[in-house]
């Protein structure tokens, strides 16, 4: 299930169908045809909206035999139109709407399943679609054994001669079903370790971009992550280049608030700046449009999440009541009673999204806020406490790996569904069940 249910609107449009290729023909008997099932489910989700426009993502899955090329249709009942789409091709005609596969996601193997994402415009109103066509086959939702198709019955020639089969043409040898994608969807993300590259974002020095080296082989399009350093640090991020690097090689983009080489940027550290990580989405957007960059229509604009460390938690957690974010993620941070920083603990109350807060146990300066942040938060939660860590353990200490799993997992479950994370983060043999932690939930 997705998790932030209260803002996005989920109809579930399914559907099954059969696809018949008549085997062939005999004088005096029907004979089954041979058959290939085809089945889908699209999940349309409306992630964002504002006056005139909105956006939407929108997961295709296989129910039936595997395809090597998908074309996905709908009708638009209030005149919407797509303006921008991304991890495919469009065209509209009227209200109707054709969507085709992207060079990198066409093969979708029996119970697999392809993501895209697109904005939109609405005037007056912004129902959703009432069905979805996946290659010509409309989407209901179950997978049904074909009918067999009787072949024709020949009537037998008044001759006493013996009747001679007719000729026919032979079947056509089945195409071969298309190998997997080199990431399967159901992938847990932790099972991931792509090589990955470093780089300053394209046309600002405000961001370190971290992200797999080859984003062909994720084999889908990727979540997007933008992160607040520690200190409010928006020049060197140096601090936080491995923990990011572990969470880019498990098929993540993380979009960083610091110069690559710790250049000045005009951005001022030390105070939050919630901006920067709004801001960053942003710059994903466009990059994610732009041809030419290696991000070019690789990114999951419907899947983005805020994470940031200590005063960069502040960030993240300000950062997070954006309407395009889905996911949050507070490390050894926590907004202050006081009012610190120029955030109250009101701010909470606008999250809109599941949120996670880990801290590093008594000995972290941030333990009581992320406590108290956690009781006080309506969204779905999570409060994971390592006590051995302390205040940098997660980034810089010995728990680092620990503290990356537990983000990964965590924005594995939050962004991409993924049931095995979900047990990892919200099971009992997960991460609670590992030495030092302990884990609390609600609202899931």
């Amino acid at each position: 299930m997705r998790l932030d249910s209260s803002f996005r609107r989920r109809p579930r449009l399914a559907a099954a169908a059969a696809v018949l290729l008549t085997a062939g023909v005999t004088v005096t008997a029907a004979h089954v045809a041979s058959a290939a099932t085809a089945g889908c489910e699209v999940d349309y989700t409306v992630t964002s909206e504002w006056p005139g426009g909105f956006g939407a993502s929108v997961r295709v899955r296989n129910l039936g035999d595997a395809v090597n090329g998908w074309r996905l249709t709908w009708s638009f009942p209030a005149g919407q139109a797509v303006t921008q789409l991304w991890n495919g091709s469009f065209t509209q005609s009227g209200a109707q709407v054709t969507v085709t596969n992207a060079s990198y996601n066409g093969a979708i193997p029996g119970g697999g399943g392809a993501d895209f994402g697109f904005n939109g415009s609405w005037n007056g109103s912004n129902p959703v679609p009432a069905s979805f066509a996946l290659n010509g086959v409309t989407c209901t939702g179950d997978v049904a054994s074909p009918s067999p198709t009787p072949s024709p019955t020949l009537s037998p020639s008044p001759s006493p001669s013996p009747t001679p089969s007719p000729t026919h043409s032979p079947s056509p040898s089945p195409s071969p079903s298309p190998s997997a994608s080199p990431t399967p969807p159901n992938r847990p993300a932790i099972e991931n370790n792509f090589p990955v590259t470093r780089e300053g974002a394209y046309g600002t020095n405000r961001y370190t971009v971290f992200r797999p080296s080859n984003p062909s082989a994720v084999g889908r399009a990727m979540p997007v992550l933008v992160f607040g350093n520690g200190a409010c640090a928006h020049t060197n991020g140096s601090e936080v280049i491995q923990a990011l690097t572990f969470i880019a090689a498990r098929g993540f983009v993380v979009v960083d608030t610091a110069s690559v080489d710790g250049s000045s940027n005009g951005v001022q550290s030390g105070s939050p700046i919630p901006s920067l990580l709004t801001d960053g989405i942003s710059w994903a957007e466009r990059e994610n449009a732009r041809a030419g960059s290696p991000l070019y229509q690789r990114l999951d604009l419907s899947r983005v999440a805020t994470a940031g460390h200590s005063c960069g938690g502040l960030e993240a957690l300000i950062a997070g009541q954006d309407r395009r974010v889905k996911s949050v993620v507070s490390l050894d941070s926590g907004l202050f009673a006081d009012g610190s920083f120029g955030y109250s603990r009101a701010e909470l109350s606008k999250l809109h999204t599941p949120v996670m807060f880990l801290d590093g146990g008594p000995s972290d300066i941030a333990y009581d806020n992320s406590r108290a942040n956690y009781d006080l938060t309506q969204v779905p939660a999570v409060l994971a406490e390592q006590s051995q860590a302390g205040h940098v353990g997660f980034i810089t200490g010995a728990q680092m790996s620990e503290g990356m799993t537990a983000v990964v997992q965590f924005l594995d479950m939050t962004l991409n569904d993924n049931a095995t994370a979900r047990s990892y983060i919200l099971g009992s043999s997960g991460l609670a069940s590992r030495a030092f932690w302990t884990v609390r939930s609600k609202n899931f």
